[in-house]
């Protein structure tokens, strides 16, 4: 072999490292870098972002919770990922909603602008989310790693997903691009359909829409539903309905209770009457709490009268007005010696489709 074939044949291999070499990089799990970016859309459009490259795994939503810690809540994640965990991409949404930063799609010399399968999923966490041109934002039909899954599970994980996304802002038409796709392909999305789907939150509100549901006794209330930001793996759901007002009286006529849920089986942090409140703007207003908490299947119900100040401000707010709500639990002492301490926790909720829902149920 001439000493230009040689040549060429190193070069050859030392391609073929190279090419295996990125190739094992893209399946590697999901690291973080900070990282100066510029993305249009956002203000200003050059900043501080993280960069989230790689596959999703279980231990992908952790990670990011070190590695943000010092991070403050607006922060960007510009995330290249080509999918992995469906259950640590949702995990890493609820971080990423956490934390209180904002999604938008990145890439490196070796890594493209996708965000597909279970990224999909995770992009869905940002409290503003942006696609940038060129960028992929691609799901399919969720699949097993090792075998298929049954139609039971199917149907588990498709409620799972639905209320997910219910949470997140996310319309849960998104799942119908999902189940339409088989595993092996990928649908990836328009501008158009992401903004419909509320996925690409440009001008517009990323916050749940209030929805009308019936209790199991057929009485209508409207719902909402959040994640506390600073408890992980805490639902909150929202229910308002009319004052129960069997004898007519006109002091509870057009008045209205809060309806709030915890999924927790935290028995001890609902052994008290613990203190709520919502907070529009700077206006702070106490709910008034009615009766003990309820033990429900999976967690903990408690029902709230709305004072008629905060009722008149729910029914004047703005599509993209935000709502805090603040609890405060009681912490029992671990031994004799320690004091009794209290830990606030709040959640955000929009008031999107609040006015319409409420006004509906007062006038039945």
């Amino acid at each position: 072999m001439s000493s230009v074939a040689k040549k060429l044949q190193q070069i050859r291999i030392a391609l073929a490292v190279l090419i295996a070499l990125i190739t094992s990089n893209l399946a590697l799990a999901m690291t973080f870098e900070k990282q100066e970016r510029c993305v249009e859309g956002i203000n200003p459009k050059c900043q501080m972002m993280i960069l989230a490259i790689g596959q999703i795994d279980k231990d992908t939503p952790k990670q990011l919770k070190a590695f943000a810690k010092d991070f403050p809540r607006g922060t960007w994640l510009a995330i290249s990922s080509p999918g992995g965990n469906l259950i640590g991409g949702m995990q890493l949404g609820v971080a990423i909603r956490e934390l209180g930063f904002n999604t938008t799609i990145g890439n490196t010399d070796f890594s493209p602008p996708d965000c597909l399968s279970a990224c999909a999923y995770a992009f869905a966490g940002g409290v503003s989310r942006r696609l940038t041109p060129g960028s992929r934002y691609g799901l399919h039909q969720f699949r097993g790693s090792d075998q298929a899954i049954n139609a039971e599970d199917t149907q588990k994980i498709s409620a799972t997903l639905a209320k997910y996304l219910d949470v997140m802002g996310v319309d849960r038409r998104l799942l119908d691009y999902a189940q339409m796709t088989t595993s092996d392909k990928v649908t990836v999305l328009t501008l158009t359909q992401a903004q419909l789907l509320k996925v690409d939150t440009a001008g517009q509100t990323s916050y749940a829409r209030w929805r009308l549901e019936a209790t199991p006794d057929g009485k209508l209330l409207a719902v909402n539903s959040s994640l506390f930001s600073n408890a992980s793996n805490i639902a909150i759901t929202l229910g308002m309905m009319p004052i129960p007002n069997p004898n007519k009286d006109a002091s509870l006529a057009n008045r209205i209770v809060c309806l709030i849920y915890y999924k927790s089986s935290d028995a001890a942090a609902f052994q008290t009457s613990n203190p709520h409140f919502f907070q529009i703007g700077k206006e702070l207003y106490p709910l008034v709490m009615a009766g003990k908490w309820q033990d429900k299947t999976g967690g903990y119900q408690a029902t709230f009268v709305v004072p008629e100040n905060l009722q008149t401000a729910l029914l004047q707010a703005q599509d993209d007005t935000q709502i805090t709500l603040v609890g405060e639990f009681t912490k029992p002492p671990a031994s004799n010696s320690d004091a009794v301490s209290t830990s606030p926790m709040t959640a955000y909720f929009g008031v999107g489709n609040l006015r319409n829902s409420l006004q509906a149920l007062l006038k039945r």
